[in-house]
This record gives C-alpha cells, structure tokens and sequence, in this order.
C-alpha cells in the first residue's frame, strides 16, 4: 500500500528503499528502472526515477491516474515486476532514409537517450500526412544537426532545456 504525492503537477509514490534496492540489485547500475506497475489491479509500463539517496519513485500518469481513480493524498496497492521487454521502437522506413543521409545527424539520433528517442519516434510518426512526415522529417534534420554541430549532452545533464531550446 502506498500513498500518492504530488510534486507540482507530477504523482508518484515512493518506493520503499528495500523494494528499490532489490529491484536496483536485480537490473544492475541502471539508474531508471523498468517495471510493470500493478496499481489497485491495473497494470502499465512505467519506469522507477531515482528520488535521491539510493531510493526510487513510481510516477503516476494521468491515464493510469484515472484509471484506478486515484489522486495526491489517496492510499493505493502497489505491485511491481522488473519489465524485462524491449522498449525500442522500431524507426520508421521514411525517418530513418532522411537520417542516414547525414552521418553526424544519424549518429546524433543513435546518441539520444532511449526515452528521447521513443518520444522523437512517436513525434515523428504521429504526423497524417506525407506532407506533414516531410515537415517533421527536415525539422529532424535540422534540430540533429545542430546538437551535433553543438555538441549538446545527449544523456543526463541537468534539468530544462539546454541552450534556451524549445520543445
């Protein structure tokens, strides 16, 4: 059983430090933490994020949030297994001919986070159109090149946007 806080807009509950340190123990120096969370019967894919000294947070989404109807200040159960799956996306055909045209864009790209990457794959592929994939394709391209040109940190790093960058 665990509580629901809120930090700002963010829910989570935090990890008994036993259960942290076995899970940590169990995937090895990884920092985030793969886990299928099982919250009041409902099951999802989420990731623990360190909360300092050696213990770890579950973040709620709102769809999980919603779905077990539970908000900050409410006790909800908590069951949690090492998710041992790939979390790769496959990228697209489209996305990755436009990348591969530029050696220091593509490895840009590969330099990304897994997190990042994810999210800049289903960027990409939320686009409608082939008019619209071609947009996002040269923005890619653009934004690639200038952190390789930059030399901007791909992983960790602090918070925010570097460099005044937009999202």
């Amino acid at each position: 059983m665990a509580t629901i806080y809120k930090i700002w807009m963010m829910r989570h509950v935090d990890v008994p430090e036993e259960i942290g340190r076995a899970l940590a123990k169990e995937v090895g120096k990884k920092k985030h933490i793969p886990v299928i969370a099982v919250v009041n019967g409902k099951s999802a894919r989420v990731t623990l994020v360190p909360a300092g000294g050696g213990r770890y947070r579950l973040h709620l989404n709102t769809a999980l949030r919603k779905a077990v109807r539970a908000d900050a200040g409410d006790v909800v159960s908590v069951e949690l297994r090492i998710d041992r799956e790939s979390r790769d996306l496959p990228v697209p055909p489209d996305l990755r001919a436009g990348l591969r045209k530029h050696p220091k864009v593509w490895k840009a790209f590969e330099d990304l986070a897994p997190g990042h990457r994810r999210h800049f794959i289903l960027w990409f592929d939320s686009a409608k159109s082939a008019a619209a994939r071609e947009r996002r394709l040269a923005r890619a391209v653009d934004a690639l090149l200038e952190r390789a040109l930059l030399r901007l940190p791909v992983r960790g790093g602090g918070r925010g946007k570097a460099r005044g960058q937009g999202g």
